[in-house]
Formats: C-alpha cells, structure tokens, sequence
C-alpha cells in the first residue's frame, strides 16, 4: 500500500491552528495551490459525509472528524492523474495536530494511503502536502502568541 507522509512546526498554539484548518470547507489559508474549494452538498464542513470539491478537479468525501483529537480524516474519491480512480483506490487522507507545549507550538502531520500498483501518486501527493504544510505554516509566521 503506497503511502505519503510529511509534518511541520508551526508557530502557533494547537488551539489557533485547529481554528484555522478545522472547516473542511475552507482551504483559504492555503493559496499556494488551492485556488478554489467548493461545498458540495449540504454539509457542513465538520460533519461526517461532507464533500469538497478542490479547484475543480479533486473530490474529497471528511469520513472522520474529531476536535478533541484535533484530526480530519478525508478520503479522495475523484482527481485527475495520477490519483484518479484508474490509477489509485481507496485514498485516506490523515491531517493532526499535536501540541509543543514547552514551546506553545503545534506539530502538524499529514499523510496518505492508497491501494495501487502505480507508483507516480507518491511523489505527486507528497509535493501537494509540501505546500500545503508550508502554506500553513506561513499563516502564522509574524503573528505573535
């Protein structure tokens, strides 16, 4: 099973991360490569069975959410190559936060699974966790705690 995996210290308590990314339905605080993030359905974006639709092309159906553990588990039913539904099966994405309470920091770890035989999903999946992490990160860097 091909897997991804990828983390970053963020400069900012666990509570005003979890505030920030804890909408499925709101990406706005990674512009780098999320330009647009659509509700699909009627859903709100912290219940189980909410979709979103990412720059029109990736589907995303939230399959677990807890605030007490400060996860978003997600699965990724529709995208274009290399993680369609031809080339990968069974995508669940994993975003959690963990406190650095000696520094008032957050952990941030976000990985992903799949079933496939192809390997081009790996490099692809993690390059957009990269940035994502990245972006997140940057939302607090002049900010002060």
């Amino acid at each position: 099973m091909p897997s991804v995996y990828n983390s970053i210290i963020v400069n900012a308590p666990i509570e005003a991360v979890w505030e920030r990314i804890s909408d499925f339905h709101d990406f706005s605080w990674a512009p780098s490569i999320i330009k647009r993030c659509e509700n699909v359905g009627s859903k709100g974006g912290t219940s189980v069975g909410a979709k979103r639709l990412l720059n029109g092309s990736f589907l995303d159906t939230l399959i677990a959410y807890s605030s007490l553990d400060h996860r978003i588990i997600y699965s990724i039913d529709d995208a274009p190559f290399p993680i369609s539904p031809a080339e990968i099966s069974n995508y669940v994405g994993d975003l959690h936060l963990l406190p650095i309470t000696s520094e008032g920091k957050t952990f941030v770890e976000w990985s992903g699974r799949w079933e496939s035989n192809r390997t081009e999903a790996i490099k692809f999946m993690n390059d957009i966790y990269v940035i994502l992490l990245k972006d997140l990160a940057a939302q607090f860097d002049s900010q002060s705690f």
